[in-house]
């Protein structure tokens, strides 16, 4: 097979010896060089944490012809997220992109040095400006974001080994709930005010309280089991039906 020069493209790096992107950012610059080498026109990119990353988007959506990309990156967190945007959503020109985010930003109200912890209203404001951040970027290159909300929480969240710093075990579900029901309403405030897509996974996930992650729909108390991501792909689905797309 005959070869020609290689393409530039983006290559952010990694971001520091603590950074859980890092993990995949050899692999995903291969990826992004693969797809723009060849042309590629991408219908969607999902960027996120582990609970993007472990969506299996072929399973769901794989049936549709549609080009889908999946950037997810277990333990990434706003700020990151914010930094690899460039290589992992713009360069890659997709039609839309789903941005979901926030959950690993909240670990930092358990942390064991005062000073890396932060309240509340730290970490809202973090999650709403990256987010927010994403968004525009988006616009400003013709792709349409797709907002997705933060996921509730269970009871029995175990530890990670991405995260050396956080107290363990964690004692702050109940305020971690609260913070992202406040921040989803934040995200869709933005999103309306924007004029992008929200999809409000969260108040299809949780239980009578309104806040708590039904127990049967995670085996960890975070990340979605197969129920959970069903429940996902019928809400984004038909969202995204509403507005006359289809994945």
């Amino acid at each position: 097979m005959s070869t020609r020069q290689r393409v530039p493209f983006i290559r952010p790096g990694n971001f520091s010896f603590r950074a859980a992107a890092d993990q995949l950012r050899t692999a995903y610059d291969g990826y992004n060089e693969q797809i723009l080498f060849h042309h590629i026109a991408v219908d969607f990119v999902f960027i996120g944490e582990s609970i993007t990353q472990f969506w299996d988007l072929q399973v769901y959506f794989g049936s549709s012809s549609k080009f889908i990309i999946n950037r997810g990156i277990s333990g990434d967190i706003t700020p990151i997220m914010l930094r690899r945007f460039p290589a992992d959503v713009i360069q890659l020109k997709p039609k839309y992109v789903h941005i979901l985010g926030g959950t690993n930003n909240t670990w930092r109200l358990d942390a064991v040095d005062v000073y890396e912890r932060r309240t509340p209203e730290q970490i809202n404001h973090e999650i709403i400006s990256n987010i927010t951040s994403m968004v525009r970027l988006s616009k400003s290159s013709g792709i349409m974001p797709i907002v997705g909300s933060n996921l509730p929480t269970g009871r029995d969240i175990p530890c990670f080994p991405f995260e050396t710093l956080i107290r363990c075990p964690n004692n702050s579900t109940s305020v971690r709930n609260e913070l992202l029901a406040f921040s989803n309403q934040a995200l869709k405030h933005m999103a309306d005010y924007e004029g992008v897509i929200y999809v409000d996974y969260h108040a299809n996930l949780v239980g009578p309280d309104g806040k708590t992650l039904r127990s049967e729909l995670s085996d960890d108390s975070l990340h979605p089991n197969v129920l959970g991501y069903n429940i996902m792909a019928d809400v984004l689905s038909k969202t995204l039906s509403n507005k006359g797309i289809i994945i």
